[in-house]
């Protein structure tokens, strides 16, 4: 294959392991995903100040392996192995056995895991049996720091034998930090891998160095929002439950509600006493309130919260919440009637006329959100 300068092309090849087979289904076919790749760059930009990075890459992975780029003494990964922080989630897939005519579909994830960032231009199938395969891509788009995108791939064999096909990934760089900001936005990915994989304290130590060296992408406060959660359950040997909650966290940041939703459910499920139980309550109703704008279903999780836990710590946080979904619904005496209660709870003083906060920082945040908003209905 012949790559071209300017343009960086990253390749997956599907081929078959086996010749074909036939049963009373009729012919069936065989085939696998395998991911090629080298690279071949050079900065057009002048003096390497921020600019395009045009460049050519083709990946080979020997053996049926991926290799995301070599690793340093820290356990930081490096660039992968077109020189670049863009990955893709399956540079190896085998769609399996099937019959001609059926469609089977594998998700791929291209993800960006550096500061920069790539317009991708095309997303294409080529190869000798590119005919076979098809992909949902439908337009040229820009992944910025630490974004990503899934685009399905589809296999429908026409014919029974061995097909082979590339995925081909057009896409250029656009260059806005040094390299070593992206090389401490590993610590990021890390710190994931880490609590994926249940390694509660070491994910907490890493997302800590990650977030003290100061990143400037969205998973500073990715980490942020984490960070507590994960310190809070180590100390209840949290197991499963921790990791139906960060999943459901997760899922929520990638707009997958359903997803995020049936975990929390699964959790408050299964175990119904855990610590976490409550915070499960609360982010469903946040959900459903500021994320899908549906403050009457908010209403409804918010009520169960209450009920379930009376003595929850979300307790405040709840009263405003359920003030903010009757404001949308209209409703604005229910509304008003919350956010009274709700500044009641926290004055300390209310004679002749003055009304003041209790003397701690969270009285006093709460205080003055109930004065807030009543002061505009």
């Amino acid at each position: 294959m012949h790559t071209h300068h300017d343009h960086k092309h990253s390749h997956t090849h599907a081929h078959t392991h086996h010749t074909h087979t036939y049963d009373t289904h009729g012919n069936m076919t065989c085939s696998c995903a395998h991911q090629h790749e080298h690279a071949h760059s050079h900065d057009t930009s002048e003096g390497g100040c921020a600019g395009h990075d045009h460049s050519c890459s083709h990946r080979h992975d020997s053996g049926g392996h991926t290799h995301e780029g070599g690793g340093d003494d820290d356990g930081i990964k490096g660039p992968s192995d077109n020189g670049t922080w863009l990955y893709v989630s399956t540079p190896e897939y085998y769609f399996g056995t099937r019959d001609v005519g059926s469609e089977s579909v594998h998700t791929v994830e291209i993800a960006n895991r550096g500061a920069d960032i790539y317009p991708i231009s095309n997303i294409s199938l080529i190869g000798r049996n590119a005919e076979e395969f098809a992909t949902d891509f439908v337009g040229a788009f820009e992944l910025g720091p630490a974004e990503a995108v899934n685009i399905d791939v589809r296999f429908t064999p026409i014919t029974d034998g061995r097909k082979f096909a590339d995925l081909a990934i057009d896409y250029d760089t656009i260059k806005l930090v040094d390299e070593s900001v992206n090389r401490q936005e590993q610590d990021y990915y890390k710190a994931r891998d880490l609590e994926r994989s249940g390694r509660y304290r070491a994910a907490s130590s890493t997302y800590k160095d990650y977030v003290k060296g100061n990143p400037v992408t969205s998973n500073k406060r990715r980490a942020a929002i984490k960070l507590p959660i994960i310190d809070e359950a180590t100390m209840h040997e949290a197991g499963d439950d921790l990791a139906l909650y960060l999943g459901a966290v997760d899922a929520r940041d990638a707009s997958e509600y359903g997803e995020a939703r049936n975990r929390l459910q699964t959790l408050r499920t299964l175990y119904p006493e855990s610590h976490l139980a409550d915070d499960a309550w609360y982010l469903d109703g946040y959900m459903s309130l500021l994320d899908e704008h549906k403050p009457r279903e908010a209403l409804a999780t918010l009520a169960e919260l209450k009920k379930h836990f009376p003595e929850t710590a979300y307790y405040d946080t709840l009263l405003y919440s359920e003030a903010l979904a009757h404001i949308d619904l209209g409703e604005k005496e229910l509304a008003r009637n919350i956010l009274l209660d709700l500044r009641y709870r926290h004055t300390g003083t209310d004679t002749f006329g003055v009304r003041l906060p209790k003397d701690n920082l969270t009285s006093r945040l709460w205080f003055e959100r109930a004065e807030s908003v009543l002061a505009t209905q």
